[in-house]
C-alpha cells in the first residue's frame, strides 16, 4: 500500500494525456450514502386557462321559455417536475484520490515500460526521474510562526523563586548601587549576566525569523523539499499531509520514492556577496538571487544541486 505524501494531479493528467492512451478514465468506485437529492415541481397558469359559462335562462312559466347554457374552458398551464441529485465533498474526494492514485500506478508502468525514466547521474533538463531517498521539508511560514522572540527570552530567564529583579529593574540596580556585595546588586547582576549569555541565541532567532517572513511571502503557499542533490518547491494544494505534520517526519533513514522531472542545475549560488552589476534585462533573476541568498545561508541549496518539480512523493 502506498502512503502518499504528495501528488501533482495536473502534471500526472498532462503526462498521461501525451501518452497514446490519453487520460485514464477507469477508476474505482467506493460505495457511499454521502449524496443530496432534490426534488422541484412547477405548475403554471396561463391566461386563458379557467371556465366561461353563459347562462340564459326563462321559467317554463312563459309561453317560450327556455334555459341555454354556453361555455368554454382552456388551459395552457405548464407542469414540470426536476429531480436531482448531488455529490457531496466527502464523496468526491474519495473518487478523486481513487482516480489519482490509480493513475500514479499507470503512469509509473508506462514510463517504465518506454524506458523514459532516465539515470540521476546523466540527467540533463526535461528528463523524468524515480528515486528512493530520505528528503528534508521546509516550510518558511510555519518557522516565521514558530519563533516568538520576546516568548523564549521569557521563558529563558524564567525566575521559578520569584525573587529575582526583571531586566529593566536589574539595569536600574546596578545604576543607583555601586555596592557589589548587597544582595539587590548581585541579584541585578545576575539577571544582567543570564541576559547577555542568551542575547546570541536571540540574535538568531531573531533573524530566523525575519528570513521566515521574507521567504513564506516569495513563496506563498508552497515549500521547499531537499532529496539528496534534488531540491524543488512543492505545492501546498497537492500536499495529503499538512506542513505541520511533516515536520514531524524527521526519520532520515526511512526512503521516500520520489518521482520527478528535472528543470536545471544549480552552477552557481548566490550568496549576496558574488552578485555582479545587474543591467535592466536581468531583472527576472532577481527573485532568483534572493531565494539563493536565503537558502544558501542555511546550505539547503549548494552548487551541483539539480533543480527539478516533484511530482509524487510516496512511502511503500
Amino acid at each position: 500500500m502506498k502512503e502518499i505524501i504528495y501528488l501533482d494531479t495536473e502534471i500526472i493528467n498532462s503526462m498521461l494525456a501525451q501518452l497514446d492512451e490519453g487520460i485514464v478514465n477507469s477508476f474505482t468506485l467506493e460505495s457511499s450514502s454521502q449524496e443530496t437529492q432534490g426534488e422541484e415541481s412547477q405548475s403554471t397558469l396561463g391566461k386563458s386557462a379557467g371556465i366561461n359559462a353563459r347562462i340564459k335562462l326563462s321559467t317554463g312559466f312563459f309561453p317560450g321559455g327556455s334555459a341555454t347554457f354556453g361555455g368554454n374552458s382552456g388551459n395552457n398551464g405548464i407542469e414540470s417536475e426536476k429531480i436531482s441529485t448531488t455529490m457531496l465533498e466527502g464523496q468526491k474526494d474519495i473518487l478523486n484520490k481513487a482516480f489519482h492514485d490509480h493513475a500514479l500506478e499507470i503512469l509509473h508502468n508506462k514510463l517504465l515500460e518506454r524506458n523514459l525514466l532516465k539515470d540521476i547521474q546523466s540527467a540533463v533538463e526535461g528528463d523524468v526521474l524515480f528515486l528512493e531517498s530520505s528528503f528534508r521539508f521546509y516550510d518558511f511560514e510555519l518557522l516565521k510562526n514558530s519563533i516568538d522572540v520576546d516568548v523564549m527570552k521569557q521563558t529563558m530567564t524564567f525566575d521559578e523563586t520569584g525573587t529575582l529583579p526583571s531586566y529593566e529593574e536589574a539595569k536600574n540596580a546596578i545604576k543607583k548601587n555601586n555596592n557589589k556585595n548587597t544582595k539587590v546588586y548581585q541579584d541585578a547582576q545576575t539577571v544582567l549576566n543570564i541576559h547577555n549569555s542568551i542575547q546570541p541565541i536571540m540574535n538568531v532567532m531573531s533573524l530566523l525569523h525575519s528570513l521566515g517572513k521574507y521567504a513564506s511571502q516569495m513563496l506563498q503557499n508552497q515549500s521547499i523539499i531537499k532529496a539528496g542533490t534534488n531540491i524543488g518547491i512543492i505545492k501546498h494544494k497537492y500536499l495529503r499531509e499538512s506542513p505541520e505534520a511533516l515536520v514531524f517526519r524527521t526519520d532520515t533513514s526511512r526512503k521516500a520514492k520520489i518521482l520527478l522531472r528535472v528543470i536545471g542545475k544549480k552552477n552557481q549560488v548566490f550568496d549576496g556577496k558574488n552578485m555582479k552589476q545587474l543591467k535592466e534585462q536581468d531583472m527576472d533573476k532577481i527573485p532568483n538571487m534572493m531565494l539563493d541568498v536565503i537558502l544558501g545561508s542555511f546550505q539547503i541549496i549548494n552548487k551541483g544541486d539539480l533543480l527539478v518539480t516533484p511530482i509524487a512523493i510516496y512511502f511503500e
